[in-house]
This record gives structure tokens, sequence and C-alpha cells, in this order.
């Protein structure tokens, strides 16, 4: 005789049962370490420092590690985003006072990986406490295996930071529809250190809200609103309140104004943010999406917040990215936040009409289910952690045995400079070359297309010059040849001579000024 089937509403129980809870750790504990090993396998090979190193990563770990040293961010040099990020990092950054610099990014790039295997716990266990067992395991793998996810989690971005606070806020938020005060501080602290790293943190806010009745959680929004405003206001005050109007024109009017950059075809974009490389995971999504859609249009259903909480921020989400001026498919890493709880719902709502069928269908379907999730994601995440960076291994060893350590070093790009153990330099030290000029260009009040042709500008180009001619090594390679125009090549080429790599190698490349002459 075969059981009697689970009606459809079960995969929506807001609680998992009872008996489960005291196992339901370990699953998710043991896709969590597997998800850890993903992302760690990249510093297998050559260590933490030969897998390539992304701008952005260079840009926060430098500057949080001239914050400890008294640079401070908007006052001493420019950073286009809150505070947060560099405080949060500190950590790893504070072991460059005491260590070679490249040491201490190396194990922070380890402590990004464990970041990134908490955000799993957190999705899975959300998830679990929603809809189940199953959706918890599916939830888990399909954030593990999500490419984006695993490629920012080995450094020190804003996403890991941004996804581990976004979650952290979900799960107590929503741990039991009974309200407590102390979980909705708790929920606004980490509310605010989300926006404090990244504006559009506060794109959650707006789900929570949604995704309980107003009369039903008027106390713990108005607790939680406040929680965020204070969390905010201590972690960002202290700096802006040093530079007022430096803070404003980095981190508001920049965001504002600046130029388009990235990929620019919506349609481009719509493909990027549901790619076939993660498509087992995206269909799960939808599914749930459109699970917790019909739900919402029930006038006869009772709530279901976790399943508009996360539906409301995924579809911001999507719009955000959509809207944005900027976008580079790196920014979808902090969709996997919302995409892979979403998939667990649709995994629930799959086994739920599975189960009709009988045991044998629903375990194909849950069986399916679990490898959709992270497959073909966790391809892809393998294939990338055999990236390395020989070119910059290399001019690191050069830098260090040929390059005086009290010698003044420009890199276009700090990471490369940081695998070396130098930070930027200077009396006021240049931390995003690239935000540096695109502020330069912007200060006339001009508007430009594209970012090509604002940092074509001749403003944007006479104030690099200046910054170039103060130091004696410049660190050139692709990115350098990119932010220079081809007027101010030839201007650069008569005052250095390139000495790492000799002859006409390409990568990155290391240039000395010329002396002057006699």
């Amino acid at each position: 005789m075969q059981p009697a089937p689970t009606p459809l509403a079960a995969p929506f129980s807001s609680t998992a049962p009872r008996a489960s809870r005291g196992r339901d750790l370990w699953p998710l504990l043991l896709i969590a370490l597997g998800a850890w090993v993903l992302r760690a396998l990249a510093f297998f090979h050559s260590g933490p420092l030969g897998y390539p190193m992304d701008y952005d990563e260079g840009v926060y770990f430098s500057a949080a590690s001239l914050l400890l040293r008294g640079d401070l961010p908007y006052r001493d040099f420019i950073f286009v985003h809150p505070p947060g990020a560099l405080l949060l990092w500190a950590p790893g950054a504070a072991l460059t006072l005491g260590f070679d610099a490249a040491t201490a990014y190396g194990v922070t790039r380890h402590a990004a990986a464990a970041v990134g295997a908490l955000c799993v716990f957190l999705a899975g266990r959300v998830a679990w406490r929603a809809w189940g067992p199953l959706a918890g395991c599916v939830a888990a793998l399909a954030y593990a295996a999500y490419p984006e996810a695993a490629l920012v989690e080995r450094g020190a971005f804003l996403e890991p930071l941004l996804n581990v606070l976004c979650l952290g806020f979900a799960n107590l938020w929503l741990a039991s529809a009974t309200p407590s005060r102390g979980r909705g501080i708790g929920a606004g602290v980490l509310l605010g250190l989300a926006v404090s790293v990244k504006l559009p943190g506060g794109a959650w806010l707006v789900a929570a809200l949604l995704a309980r009745p107003w009369k039903e959680s008027r106390r713990d929004a108005l607790l939680c609103v406040v929680a965020a405003l204070a969390t905010f206001a201590v972690v960002v005050g202290p700096l802006a309140a040093l530079a007022p109007s430096e803070f404003l024109r980095d981190v508001i009017s920049f965001q504002a104004l600046r130029p388009p950059d990235g990929e620019s075809d919506r349609g481009l974009r719509l493909h990027d943010l549901f790619h076939e490389r993660r498509l087992g995971e995206v269909v799960l999504a939808l599914i749930g999406l459109g699970a917790a859609g019909a739900r919402a249009l029930r006038t006869d259903a009772e709530g279901r917040p976790t399943s508009r909480f996360f539906a409301c921020a995924f579809v911001l989400g999507v719009a955000l990215f959509l809207a944005s001026r900027t976008y580079w498919n790196q920014y979808n890493a902090h969709l996997a936040a919302s995409e892979a709880v979403l998939a667990g719902l649709g995994a629930a709502v799959l086994h739920a009409f599975s189960q009709r069928w009988g045991r044998t269908a629903s375990r194909a379907v849950a069986g399916l289910a679990l490898a959709g999730a992270c497959l073909p994601g966790a391809w892809h995440v393998v294939e990338s952690a055999l990236w390395q960076a020989p070119d910059v291994v290399a001019l690191a060893r050069y830098l260090r045995a040929e390059v005086p350590p009290n010698a003044c070093l420009f890199a276009f790009d700090p990471g490369w400079g940081l695998a070396a153990g130098r930070l930027p330099t200077g009396a006021t030290p240049v931390v995003d070359s690239y935000a540096t000029m695109l502020q330069d260009a912007m200060s006339t009040g001009d508007r430009f297309e594209d970012t090509a042709e604002a940092l074509s500008a001749p403003e944007a180009q006479q104030a690099l010059r200046v910054m170039l001619d103060a130091c004696r090594f410049v660190v050139l390679g692709p990115r350098g040849d990119w932010q220079l125009t081809p007027e101010s090549r030839p201007w650069f080429k008569q005052r250095f001579v390139r000495r790492f790599p000799t002859g006409d190698t390409g990568g990155v490349d290391l240039w000395e000024h010329r002396p002057p002459e006699r």
C-alpha cells in the first residue's frame, strides 16, 4: 500500500518538523565544508597569490590596510563605496602591521572562502526551516556551486560580506512568527552593516517589510529600521564627518553620475543573469519564484513570509542590475543569496507534486533536484580554480629582488604590488587609479558616453601624468595600457624604460623612470 501523499501546502510550512531540528545542521555543515574546498581549491596549486587577483579585491584590501595605518578613505584617498567593507576586512588587513602584505592577503583569501562557506550554511538553514530538508540541501548546494559567488569568495570583495550579512539578517528576521525584540535589533544591526558595505543592501529591508503584513510586524520593523540606521551611522558617520564633501562626492555623486561601464546591452545582461552555466539552479529558482507569486495571489492562504521575502529580494536584485549604469557579471554573486533559496523552494514544490505518484517518483525527483542544483555550476567552479597568474608571480619575485623597499612604486592595479608585499605609498596614496581618473574627468561637470571616453579626457590624463611623474617605478600592465590614451603612451615611454620582463614578452610589466639628462 502506498503512503498517503503529502498535501501541496506542506512545502510551504514555516517550520521544520521538531524531530529533525537537532539533525539538520550536519548535512548543511558538510555542504558548507565542500563549498570551502571548492573555493580554496584555487589556492592549492601555487599558493593563494598564484591565483589571479581581480582589480577590485586589490583596491579593497589595500584601502583597508591603509586605513589601519592612518590614511583615511575620502579624506586621504578616493574610495567609492561606504567604508563597511574596510572595517570588516580589517582583521586580515591588520596582519600587514606585523607580516608581509602578500602573506596577509593570502590569509585573507582563505578567510574569504570561509565567508562563502558560511553563506552556504545560512542559505540552506533558512530554506530548511521554511520548507524542509530537501529545500535546505538544494539551497545550500545551489549557493555552493554558484560560479560568480565562488569567484568573488576567493578574495576581499564586497559581495561575500554583503551576502553573509543579508543572509544573516534573513535568518533572524524569519526565525519565528513570534515577535522578538532581540531578533529585531539583531536583524537591524546586520542590515545596517550590509548597507555600510554596499548601498544596494537596503533592498533587503524592502523585501523584509513586504514579507509580513504591516499590522503584524510593525513593532519588529520599527526596531529593525532604528537599529539599521544606528549601525550605519556608527560605521559610516565618523569617516564621513571627517570629509563630508569628499564622502558625498565619492559615494553618492560618483555612483549616480559615473559614465556607463561593463555590459550595456540589457538583453545580454538578462542572459548573464540567467546563464546556462547555472541551468538546473535557475530552473529551480524560477519554479520557486512562480510558486511564491502564486501563493501571494491566493487570498485564502496563510502568510508565507519566507517565500515572499526571497522572491522580493530576487526581483529587486534583477531589476537593480538591469537598471544600473554599470554592470559586470561578478555582480551576479549577490543574486546567489536569494536565487539559491528560491531554488530550494522550487525543489520542495516539485517534490510535493511527485509524492502523488509514489515513493519511487518522489525519490527520483529529489535526486534530480539535488543534482540540478549544483550541476553544471560545480564544473565551472572547479574549472575556474585551475586559473593561474604566472606573470604576476614572476613580477612579484622581480620586485622583491630588484626594487628597493623604500622606492616609490605605483601600480595601475594595486593587486600587482600587493603580490610583492607592496601597499600604495605617497603623501596622497592612489589606491583606485580607475576611480581617481574618472573623478578627475567628472570634476569638470562634463558627461561622457562611456568610461573609455571619460578616461581619455584631458583632465583625467593630466592628473595621471603628474601621478606617474612622482614615482620611480610603475607597474603598467594591460590595465595601464587601457587607461593611457594614444597621446599619453608616447609621453610615458619617453620618461620610463621597461625593466621587466625583458624583450617583447607580454603580460604585467615594470617600468623605471629614466634618469634626468645632464
